[in-house]
């Protein structure tokens, strides 16, 4: 499965944007600085949400979209593969109003706003009926993808279930006690790296990469747009925590990460089990042939010992 958006090679950079303006402060030429919201689109959500007060920080549709909201029927049935226009939305969630690089420079409080306003939005997209699953990713670091530097993450919602969440609702369907005995192996195994307010931090036991994270509930749930405000400010917390420690123990290293949670409403089987996810993916070794090609993934640290490091960073 391919998405082909054109408009994605029109996305600036930080050095084209300082070339056209001439300028080296952030404030005169970044779009997503506070004082350039003229840059962007209006928002479809803010923190706070009254619009005299200052905010610091917003989801805004992205200018370059790799879904739109174009008619799914509007088809090529004479394609080789089924070829359609990608249905959905795609936003930018702006992290902080100051051009910060990490998210280490937000503030504790407004970094819990932003996972906030994240759960409030997939909300609204569940809401509309026409969106069968929606994902909120983070690319920071040019080696993991990120052509801005200011801190943001993107939010997608497509009118399909895509192929690895298929294959993980597949897998739970198959054994509905996969999420505890993942929880409870990382317990035994040493694996386990932080826990808070009933959400758990632990190493996989197949890591892509080294130090690579999931966070997860402790108990069956679902949908993170359901998450209760306590599991959303745990959120915030251990990824402010884990990206702090994975600074000192892989200084440097980029990242990327993505939540996977179950469809919406009648487009996919609720699974019992089943519990929201997120994957956070340091890029410290570079994925080569043998990965692209067969899908399996190359670690020269072992889960347990990465869990340790990353406890005593």
């Amino acid at each position: 499965m391919a998405f082909i958006a054109p408009e994605r090679a029109e996305r600036p950079n930080d050095a084209d944007l300082v070339a056209v303006d001439a300028a080296t402060d952030p404030g005169t030429w970044c779009p997503f600085c506070a004082g350039n919201e003229h840059r962007t689109p209006p928002a479809v959500l803010r923190a706070p949400a009254e619009a005299s007060r200052s905010w610091h920080a917003r989801i805004v549709p992205n200018r370059y979209p790799v879904a739109t909201e174009a008619d799914p029927r509007d088809d090529d049935g004479g394609a080789v593969a089924p070829v359609r226009p990608a249905h959905g939305v795609h936003d930018v969630v702006v992290e902080s109003a100051r051009h910060e690089s990490t998210i280490l420079g937000v503030q504790p409080d407004e970094w819990r706003d932003v996972w906030h306003l994240c759960r409030a939005r997939l909300e609204m997209l569940a809401a509309r009926g026409d969106l069968a699953w929606a994902t909120i990713f983070k690319n920071s670091g040019p080696a993991a993808g990120a052509s801005l530097a200011h801190v943001h993450s993107q939010l997608v919602g497509l009118d399909f279930v895509p192929p690895s969440i298929r294959a993980e609702l597949a897998a739970a369907a198959a054994d509905v006690t996969g999420f505890a005995r993942l929880i409870d192996d990382a317990v035994r195994s040493g694996r386990l790296v932080a826990e808070q307010a009933g959400l758990v931090a632990l190493a996989p036991p197949a890591p892509r990469q080294p130090f690579e994270t999931w966070i997860l509930p402790a108990r069956s749930a679902p949908l993170f747009h359901a998450a209760e405000p306590a599991h959303v400010e745990a959120l915030a917390d251990l990824t402010r925590l884990l990206v702090g420690r994975l600074a000192r123990v892989a200084p440097g290293a980029d990242y990327n990460w993505w939540l996977h949670q179950a469809p919406y409403g009648d487009h996919g089987r609720q699974v019992a089990g089943w519990r929201w996810h997120l994957e956070i993916l340091p890029r410290v070794t570079s994925l080569a042939g043998f990965e692209l090609g067969t899908g399996c993934h190359i670690n020269t640290l072992p889960p347990d010992e990465a869990a340790g490091l990353l406890r005593g960073a």
